[in-house]
């Protein structure tokens, strides 16, 4: 089963909203999530919120107001809005994804108090796949051929909520290294390098075997894994944004060889190149 969700969430990109006005009440109501919502240009503004809440995961840096502040995120970071809260948020300048859950009820606050999670937050966070394979096992519920239960939704939510605090020191900011972060925003914003483990170990004076423990505890995922997630995303981007042919595109994301780039593209985002050129983008966050 656990397998099962975790390809699910690696392959699909899945989106459903099923708001009510006024809400109803219960224990937990999930009204809505999606998974890697690919956004145009904007910046979203609801002063009033949505009336439920909202966790939110950007994958990319977005301008986000929090309190009276404006300012650009410097990576991924996993953000919580209170119920009733206002949301400003996006990129007027490009491109952005993220993936997202609306969600309320009696349970959620004593759920966050358990896990030592703040009512809202913002934080930096890197472990995608851990996010995506809770908010797949929601959408499972809600979507399933039995009517959504709340003692199941209690529980995908509470196990989220406590990853969420075990990754970050019980709701406080995670104390990355700086060099760490530096390392993983060049990995990032360099995918087309050649990249080795040898490398990158030989950077952080380290060997590669204590360079990958330590890059997986800090940023929940192995080096090289990151490097193609960052590879699959660009490429994502430019077969959606520009006119570069795949072979191009490829070279361009670190793939010189046109089919090792369509098998790795496949394996991770579920459908060809060509297949990912044809599909709209994405539409209006809920």
């Amino acid at each position: 089963m656990a397998k099962t969700i975790e390809r699910m969430a690696e392959t699909m990109n899945f989106r459903i909203l099923h708001q009510e006005n006024p809400p109803r009440r219960g224990p937990v109501i999930v009204s809505g999530c999606a998974v890697r919502e690919e956004m145009p240009p904007c910046l979203v503004n609801r002063p009033g919120g949505t009336g439920d809440r909202l966790l939110m995961l950007f994958y990319s840096p977005v301008r986000l107001r929090l309190g009276s502040t404006e300012s650009m995120t410097r990576g991924p970071v996993l953000k919580l809005w209170r119920e009733g809260a206002g949301h400003w948020y996006g990129n007027p300048g490009e491109t952005w994804l993220h993936s997202w859950i609306h969600f309320h009820g009696s349970e959620i606050s004593p759920l966050l108090a358990s896990a030592g999670l703040e009512e809202e937050f913002c934080l930096e966070w890197h472990d995608f796949r851990l996010f995506e394979s809770y908010l797949a096992l929601v959408y499972r519920e809600i979507t399933g051929e039995f009517p959504p239960d709340a003692r199941l939704l209690h529980n995908h939510l509470g196990s989220l909520f406590l990853e969420i605090a075990r990754r970050t020191g019980g709701g406080t900011e995670r104390r990355i290294p700086e060099p760490w972060l530096e390392l993983r925003r060049s990995i990032v914003s360099t995918p087309e390098r050649q990249w080795d483990l040898e490398t990158l170990a030989a950077r952080m004076n380290l060997s590669k075997p204590a360079f990958a423990a330590r890059f997986r505890k800090y940023f929940g995922t192995a080096p090289i894994r990151c490097l193609i997630d960052a590879r699959i995303e660009l490429a994502r981007h430019l077969l959606r944004d520009s006119s570069l042919s795949i072979k191009e595109i490829g070279a361009r994301c670190g793939y010189p060889d046109p089919l090792q780039f369509s098998r790795m593209f496949r394996r991770r985002a579920g459908l060809p190149p060509g297949a990912c050129r044809k599909s709209p983008p994405g539409g209006d966050i809920q």
